[in-house]
């Protein structure tokens, strides 16, 4: 009995962190003028939409997609090498299972390569919007679901890679995508 009432107990708890209708952390206010450069996923009347309501609330707004992390040069599936087959020779099983084991090890160090290059990539890229195009902050917004009630955002400060944001917006029945944006943003300017 002592154990289902600890599991109520918990279960009420995570319920709860959930349910928040505004929950966020925050440790700066991102000022107005300042120079930040917003990655999100979505259409482009989506982003457009945020664009504008972050240039209304006086902040400088770079021109940046996530997709300029990488060029058509840099895509590769890599989920597609951590599988491989082969045709192996029938007459010589010893030596084919050798030849599996060999690709398969080169395959494997490929696909690490790949995924330690994008971090070493990720990491210069945010490098180069703070010194090359000024940005200061980057912030992430997660909207493609926000009238379903589920939004959050993220703020980076690029001068020292601190998270100096994050937010969990409910969405309710009378927000529309401006107000959520509105509200993250006044949470953003205001701080603590």
């Amino acid at each position: 009995m002592k154990n289902l009432v600890w599991v109520l107990c918990l279960g009420a708890l995570a319920a709860g962190c959930r349910s928040g209708r505004n929950t966020y952390a925050i440790k700066e206010a991102i000022p107005k003028s300042s120079n930040v450069a917003i990655l999100i996923e979505g259409e482009n009347d989506l982003k457009n939409a945020v664009f504008t309501e972050f240039m209304n609330a006086g902040y400088a707004v770079k021109a940046f997609n996530a997709t300029d992390f990488y060029t058509t040069d840099d895509v590769l599936d890599v989920k597609a090498l951590k599988k491989t087959a082969f045709v192996t020779n029938l007459f010589d099983p010893k030596n084919s299972q050798r030849q599996v084991a060999v690709a398969d090890k080169v395959f494997e160090n490929i696909y690490k390569l790949h995924l330690f290059n994008f971090e070493n990539l990720k990491a210069e890229m945010l490098q180069s919007l703070r010194t090359k195009m000024g940005v200061r902050y980057v912030i992430l917004l997660s909207l493609t679901r926000w009238d379903t009630g589920y939004a959050w955002a993220r703020a980076i400060k690029l001068d020292n890679m601190e998270l100096v944001y994050v937010q969990n917006y409910s969405a309710t029945r009378k927000d529309d995508l401006k107000s959520v944006v509105g509200q993250m943003i006044e949470t953003m300017q205001k701080g603590k």
